[in-house]
């Protein structure tokens, strides 16, 4: 049945939502953070693809790897040509950090899309909108997505952190905001779940499939 569940709403998903997941389970493959996005165009059709890649080594010119500049949006954005960011829309799994939303704004990027939210940077589009020269550029947001995608796009980054345990600030204002997310990231951690997901070949809706009970 879960199976059949995960199939049947990872169908009902456009082809950018699909995309930008198969880019964050991609990046958590690679042992990056599991963060994911597409750029498209106003037609809707995909125009560029990035994933987070921090923990991963370059490999070939014009992708962002190893540097804490390698965001998913950071390595979609780049993909797209000096003046050519009219009508574009961002797909990501993970609400925008401060980098990614100020790219945007600078960009004149015109919609973003979340899958998930991020509850560090919780009001910083407030923030943004306030400044003279951002006001007239802020995208529109739209999100996050509820039910299994929208928990399965925040769970992928949260495994990480607490796997990596290097950031408790993170985990406690995750904690706040949905403590439930958190104890299933550290019991799939503990289980080491993902990790053997990963290596028998599944693809994200497999993933999606064998959590489904629990997102």
């Amino acid at each position: 049945m879960s199976e059949r569940a995960a199939d049947a709403v990872w169908n009902d998903l456009t082809e950018p939502w699909q995309a930008s997941l198969d880019e964050a389970w991609a990046s958590w493959k690679a042992g990056s953070l599991g963060i994911g996005a597409v750029v498209v165009d106003r037609h809707g059709a995909i125009v560029s693809r990035g994933r987070n890649r921090i923990l991963e080594q370059p490999d070939r010119p014009g992708v962002l790897a190893g540097t804490m500049l390698a965001h998913a949006e950071m390595n979609a954005l780049a993909g797209i040509p000096f003046g050519r960011t009219s009508g574009l829309t961002v797909y990501t799994s993970l609400e925008p950090c401060l980098m990614c939303a100020a790219t945007m704004v600078m960009l004149k990027i015109g919609r973003v899309n979340y899958a998930a939210p991020d509850p560090l940077f919780d009001g910083l589009r407030d923030i943004l909108g306030t400044h003279s020269f951002c006001a007239g550029r802020m995208p529109v947001h739209q999100g996050p997505l509820a039910g299994p995608v929208g928990s399965l796009a925040r769970l992928l980054p949260l495994t990480v952190t607490v796997f990596w345990r290097n950031s408790p600030g993170v985990l406690d204002t995750y904690r706040r905001h949905d403590p439930a997310i958190v104890e299933l990231a550290e019991r799939l951690v503990a289980g080491n779940e993902l990790a053997s997901l990963a290596e028998s070949g599944a693809g994200v809706v497999d993933v999606m499939a064998s959590l489904w009970a629990r997102l």
